[in-house]
């Protein structure tokens, strides 16, 4: 394995920042991140859907494994360099049923921390609010001259 390719939300503030946290450690592996939402992501795992990428972090390997919730998060750590000790750790029977919590309690609640924590720009927050609004039956457009 030479490459991993990571699939995040890319309107999750908290997300953005684990993908930068993740791209700055050194790593035994090629991190590529695409957000979920991007046609990039697509075009590397067509069926990327099905892995629920919108509820959980997605990792591909340049093999054609797919890694979902906390399996992604231990590959993640497995590929940096400093962290791959706490990834076999994790993975041990043991402590992989505490990873699985951790996992999905980020993951269930990382939008809730993402406004707490890294508020939105601008363009991300349009974004979020257009889906929003269009989930809900609504149209919204921007309209930057509204004071």
């Amino acid at each position: 394995m030479k490459r991993l390719y990571i699939f995040y939300d890319g309107e999750c503030g908290l997300c953005r920042r684990c993908r930068e946290w993740l791209a700055s450690q050194p790593s035994y592996f090629d991190l590529i991140f695409h957000p979920f939402q991007s046609e990039e992501a697509r075009r590397l795992c067509p069926d990327l859907h099905r892995f629920q990428p919108d509820e959980q972090l997605i990792v591909l390997s340049d093999e054609g494994c797919v890694y979902a919730g906390e399996a992604a998060w231990l590959m993640c750590l497995y590929a940096l360099k400093e962290y791959r000790s706490w990834s076999e750790k994790l993975a041990t029977p043991a402590l992989r049923p505490l990873a699985r919590r951790i996992c999905l309690l980020v993951s269930h609640r990382r939008l809730r921390l993402s406004q707490r924590l890294f508020p939105l720009s601008g363009h991300v927050l349009e974004k979020v609010v257009a889906k929003a609004a269009k989930k809900n039956g609504h149209r919204f457009r921007y309209d930057q001259n509204a004071q």
